[in-house]
């Protein structure tokens, strides 16, 4: 009797230190010619000890028939999952290059995680500020900003 409660203990213990959060991430296109995109987006965002929200796809996260990451406009995308730990620090943000107008230059990725149980929130705002593209320096679909050493 004692083992099962002591498993119990432990599961309780591992199921609240993964309670579930609402994450909002609103990523800016900037303000330049040929800036927006039309390729499917990814976003992986990670704490200092390595704890990851991966999102394949923003899209499904986004206003339905809103056409996204257009110059100029900030996109909001909405999602639910276990709470990262921290806050985040590391971000990877990635593009197929794909679609009509697969270049994007982005401004900035802001991320908020809020604690479906006490409502805590966790904030941080991601500096981008490049292409990603293939034929716009520095020549590649994705980027890391990482500020963990910070």
């Amino acid at each position: 009797m004692k083992i099962l409660f002591t498993l119990f203990l432990l599961a309780l213990t591992v199921t609240s230190a993964y309670a579930q959060c609402k994450f909002i991430i609103l990523v800016t296109t900037g303000d330049r010619e040929d800036a927006g995109t039309d390729a499917r987006v990814s976003l992986s965002v990670s704490t200092a000890n390595g704890k990851k929200l991966v999102i394949e796809s923003l899209k499904p996260w986004g206003q339905k028939g809103h056409n996204n990451f257009e110059k100029g406009h900030t996109d909001k995308f909405e999602g639910s999952g276990k709470c990262l730990p921290s806050k985040p620090c590391r971000m990877l943000l990635e593009s197929n290059g794909k679609g009509n107008k697969p270049g994007w230059f982005v401004d900035k990725v802001a991320f908020t995680q809020i604690e479906q149980k006490n409502l805590s929130q966790k904030e941080k705002t991601f500096n981008v500020n490049r292409w990603l593209a293939r034929d716009e320096s520095p020549g590649t679909l994705f980027v890391v900003v990482d500020d963990c050493a910070k």
